[in-house]
């Protein structure tokens, strides 16, 4: 066969495409997988949340998420302070978790049932009440104020108060049986949040058959309510 220049022309022409051909396809799986590392990322980045917490945590937040205790209303805590004059510990500190009963609530007033906690110096105290109580609203009854202030200030809800309760003694208190308690009060709400909104207040109350902490004290506390 004798070669001429246009055949070495078409020889040298075909084994270049042969040596292009594997790096030509190389590429092509390299962009393919590319696009599918991609595509797998997106994916991942749009899971839910919940998916990256421990099993237990999961398990947890799928049971709160599908009660109703997120959209439980009619209910208040009241953490507060304690000043007991005539007590043995002068001291203390305690909370309140109050439910209001819908039943028992009108425009006129509620009516609850709360669950108490009482610490003063080596007492303690547990207690179950119940709870009355009347919003009012006193600035907007007042006819030559009310053009000169906000209706943020004129609408303030004021609540008067009182509480009444039978308790156990739970540490140092040698007194037998039951203490009982009562607590007036005033309560004053503000601002909102998550549905709910804050208050304020001041109570004046007494301890009886509590041992050496019977007598009248002080509360001032801070509110969180929601539903009432």
């Amino acid at each position: 066969m004798k070669f001429n220049k246009w055949t070495f022309a078409l020889a040298a022409l075909a084994a270049v495409s042969l040596c292009l051909a594997p790096a030509v396809r190389a590429q092509g799986t390299t962009s393919t997988n590319s696009i599918t590392t991609i595509t797998g990322t997106t994916t991942n980045s749009a899971a839910a949340p919940a998916e990256f917490l421990p099993a237990s945590l999961e398990q947890l937040w799928a049971a709160i998420d599908n009660s109703d205790v997120l959209q439980a209303t009619n209910w208040a805590l009241a953490p507060y302070v304690t000043y007991a004059p005539s007590a043995a510990d002068k001291v203390g500190a305690g909370a309140l978790a109050i439910y209001n009963v819908p039943q028992l609530t009108s425009s006129l007033g509620s009516v609850g049932t709360a669950l108490g906690v009482d610490w003063l110096g080596s007492w303690s105290l547990i207690s179950a009440n119940a709870t009355i109580q009347v919003p009012t609203h006193p600035l907007a009854h007042i006819t030559w104020l009310t053009p000169m202030l906000p209706a943020s200030v004129t609408n303030i809800t004021c609540v008067p108060f009182a509480i009444a309760g039978i308790g156990t003694p739970m540490s140092g208190s040698s007194t037998a049986g039951a203490a009982t308690l009562w607590d007036v009060g005033y309560q004053v709400k503000f601002g909102h949040w998550a549905g709910g909104n804050f208050g304020v207040g001041i109570t004046w109350g007494e301890w009886m058959n509590a041992g050496p902490e019977s007598g009248h004290r002080y509360h001032i506390f801070v509110s969180y309510q929601k539903g009432f």
